[in-house]
């Protein structure tokens, strides 16, 4: 077999993948968003599970591609991984943790939920969903920047663990105070803010 082949074939896969991912949860993360000033209703919530399948497959071609480079590049020796392999193996691994959680928590509570501004919801409901949120940003965004810089290659761990950092510091900050400000906004939205959410609190613990 043609390992030439076999590596530019594994590549557009990794390509494929990451455009999938990065781009869609992109596009996800953007519809999830409107949540803060307005209410999904059936065609985006539908849209968005959509999507996160889409990405989720996404995230199965990055692997199974990743795994034939890594394999043609390094024998899975582990002396021959670099500090840029460890980080994006990492980053992929939290990625797809955190898409199962999309999945399983995120998911259906916007189901749940549907026809209630983010700020509506519950406190530890809110924050559940911006740091999941965040992570999906931050780790597609990671992954990226590892993939397309190759001056990253040689880079030392102690630079690429202080760029990683960073990215995933921003999005969860944000995330953080996206879901502080919430509830803010949806009173601000809201004509009788007061009575509206006592009757969506209660909703939401019967429903």
């Amino acid at each position: 077999m043609d390992i030439t082949l076999v590596n530019d074939a594994a590549r557009a896969l990794h390509l494929l993948g990451l455009a999938l991912g990065f781009g869609l949860a992109l596009v996800a993360d953007a519809s999830a968003a409107r949540l803060m000033v307005r209410p999904l209703d059936s065609r985006e919530v539908t849209a968005l599970q959509r999507l996160h399948r889409t990405v989720s497959l996404g995230l199965v071609l990055f692997w199974v591609s990743g795994m034939v480079l890594l394999y043609l590049r390094t024998g899975f020796q582990f002396q021959n991984f670099s500090a840029k392999l460890m980080t994006k193996l990492g980053v992929v691994t939290l990625l797809t943790v955190n898409a199962v959680m999309i999945g399983r928590l995120a998911l259906p509570v916007i189901v749940a939920t549907r026809g209630l501004r983010f700020g509506a919801l519950p406190q530890p409901v809110r924050v559940q969903m911006a740091i999941l949120g965040a992570l999906s940003t931050a780790g597609w965004i990671s992954a990226m920047t590892l993939g397309v810089f190759s001056q990253l290659r040689t880079t030392e761990w102690s630079l690429l663990s202080e760029i990683v950092g960073i990215i995933y510091l921003t999005a969860l900050s944000g995330a953080l105070m996206a879901a502080w400000v919430a509830p803010f906004i949806d009173a601000a939205l809201d004509r009788h803010p007061a009575e509206t959410h006592a009757a969506r609190r209660t909703a939401i613990k019967t429903g």
